[in-house]
């Protein structure tokens, strides 16, 4: 049960409220702040989470948010280049950022001791980044060379992008890659990474999560010390959103420098956040677990008619997402072999629900071990409450996955399967070798 608790400070209107350890509290200027105690170790990890991402961005400006994601590490008014990274370092932590396609996030993992140190420099850098042009052509041709490395000279990963590239309309979320393409990244100039800075760097943007050996009352006091003099971006709820339009019956074929052929299909479906039946997202998420071991298990080990095999499923995306099923044939046999088998196997799931319940049970306990065992890490609670605030979710949504996924029965799974794989209308994307 939920135990409200209404903070009477004059400094910023919050309502800070209890489960599983967790307090939230918002400042004035409408900065989230979410706090989980954990004091099995004198530790903690800070992490700031900005709702901005690759959805955001249309071209010519892909990539923009992973560009500036670099650039937040080149000093700022306060310290100079490099020094924040340092100034971590040297007092024991580990400081990192991520970009994906819903948001970016910056954090630092340090002794419970250096938790001032941390948000007052997390707080410096969202208002007084210094952006130098110098520093700025430098990180360019980082990122340039990190896309080269992880797409270009990847061949499974070059056919991933292109599949979103058929299964997302141009101009909506998720067309693009996070990282950019080249030619964009090539050609934007620093003043509009300023602009996106600008834009949605400010405190009502953004969600600070804090777990580990750490008093809810203490961070939000210092976050009211560090961020409460910002002031919001009140344009910022009058951004358009981008949501992700997906488009179906899409086939390609690319022929690359590659040792082993790759198909990857692709289904849309919606998210938990879009999906109007919950019940239903929950179901999408446990049938790609099923179909991932199941047709692992019969067509890798059983048959030998496929290398490899797997299923994903973007449960938490913010917009209308798709459920891919990629695979490798064994040696010798055709990619027609491999798809005809695993139609098959998803035309018997949903004519036998039966057939996959024991598969399910072994499903539910591997997940539910796999949940327990995740929330001994900081992290991985951290980024989970963090993840969901941002996408839009309730933070509750964490501590009911395993309750959520064991409601889910083979009947459900079957009705998913039935509702959404469609391979007629799947995308897809054929990878052929074309040797050294």
């Amino acid at each position: 049960m939920v135990k409200i608790i209404t903070l009477l400070v004059s400094l910023y209107v919050a309502q800070v409220w209890a489960m599983e350890g967790v307090s939230q509290a918002t400042l004035k200027n409408g900065l989230k702040i979410i706090v989980k105690t954990d004091n099995r170790a004198p530790v903690f990890i800070s992490q700031l989470w900005y709702k901005v991402g690759a959805s955001n961005e249309k071209r010519p400006l892909t990539g923009v948010s992973h560009m500036l994601e670099h650039m937040m590490f080149k000093g700022t008014d306060n310290y100079k280049t490099g020094e924040f990274s340092k100034i971590i370092a040297r007092n024991g932590g580990d400081e990192n950022a991520f970009t994906s396609n819903d948001y970016t996030a910056y954090y630092q993992k340090m002794h419970k001791s250096k938790l001032a140190l941390a948000l007052k420099m997390e707080a410096d850098r969202m208002r007084h980044l210094q952006l130098s042009n110098d520093e700025f052509e430098k990180e360019r041709q980082v990122v340039i060379e990190e896309r080269r490395l992880r797409i270009e000279d990847n061949p499974n990963a070059n056919v991933a992008e292109h599949l979103n590239l058929i299964s997302f309309a141009k101009k909506s979320a998720y067309h693009s890659p996070v990282i950019g393409f080249k030619k964009d990244i090539e050609n934007y100039k620093l003043s509009d990474l300023r602009t996106w800075y600008e834009t949605y760097y400010a405190p009502n943007n953004a969600t600070l999560v804090v777990v580990g050996d750490v008093d809810a009352k203490a961070v939000i006091a210092l976050a009211q010390q560090y961020f409460g003099g910002y002031k919001a971006n009140v344009n910022i709820g009058n951004i358009d959103d981008n949501p992700s339009i997906t488009q179906t019956g899409q086939s390609h074929v690319l022929k690359l420098k590659a040792k082993l052929p790759f198909s990857i299909l692709s289904f849309p479906v919606p998210s938990l956040k879009t999906a109007s039946d919950k019940h239903s997202a929950y179901a999408l998420d446990m049938l790609a677990f099923v179909l991932d071991n199941g047709l692992s298990k019969t067509l890798v080990r059983d048959q030998q008619i496929a290398s490899s095999i797997g299923v994903g499923y973007g449960l938490y995306s913010k917009y209308d997402t798709l459920l891919t099923l990629s695979f490798i044939p064994a040696k010798g046999v055709s990619n027609e072999a491999v798809l005809s088998a695993i139609k098959m196997q998803v035309a018997e799931l949903i004519k036998k629900p039966a057939m996959i319940k024991e598969e399910l049970l072994r499903t539910k306990i591997q997940l539910e071990a796999s949940f327990v065992f995740e929330q001994d890490h900081i992290s991985t609670q951290s980024y989970y409450l963090g993840m969901l605030a941002t996408v839009g979710l309730p933070i509750e949504t964490l501590f009911s996955y395993v309750d959520k996924m064991r409601a889910v029965s083979a009947e459900d799974v079957a009705q998913v399967a039935k509702q959404y794989l469609h391979f007629s209308a799947a995308n897809s994307v054929q990878l052929i070798p074309q040797g050294d």
